[in-house]
């Protein structure tokens, strides 16, 4: 229930505030340029990312028990919660594509509460995982990514379960 109110209202707040302060950034028109697209494109993808990791889920997944197995391939290699940090980035992209500070501030305040949200379900899944859950804690980060764990630890073919053809 709190992940969907995060996403949801979180994205609508962004949007609001980007919408209502477009084009505030102080830039010239190819700079503005740029950064839209950038944006645009960081927005897309990270939009589709979190798409498909969603997808990979079983239908019905508000608690551990419901997936049936602790997922640390793919992008869980990476991070221990790659759709947050991907909703995140989507909502920075949205305020980065309209070039709003305040689209770019209401993003940066909902960092805490995806945080927030994260430890509450680590909490779920070391009751239900345990020490393998704490193992994976020590060796994943749990939201952000260094550069260097990103090109030293490659993807495999298959993320989950759910991908298996």
């Amino acid at each position: 229930m709190m992940r969907r109110l995060l996403a949801g209202l979180g994205t609508a707040l962004v949007a609001a505030a980007s919408a209502w302060n477009a084009g505030g950034l102080p830039l010239g028109g190819l700079a503005r340029a740029a950064l839209s697209a950038v944006g645009a494109v960081m927005l897309y993808a990270s939009v589709a990312l979190a798409s498909a990791i969603h997808r990979s889920y079983p239908a019905r997944h508000d608690s551990p028990g419901d997936v049936g197995e602790l997922y640390t391939e793919g992008p869980y290699r990476l991070c221990r919660h790659p759709f947050y940090m991907l909703v995140m980035l989507a909502q920075a992209a949205m305020a980065l594509t309209l070039a709003s500070p305040a689209g770019l501030l209401v993003a940066a305040a909902l960092i805490p509460a995806w945080i927030a949200l994260a430890r509450v379900e680590e909490g779920e899944l070391i009751e239900y995982w345990g020490d393998k859950y704490r193992e994976y804690m020590k060796e994943t980060p749990l939201l952000f990514p260094s550069l260097r764990r990103i090109l030293r630890r490659p993807f495999k073919s298959r993320s989950h379960p759910g991908n298996q053809a």
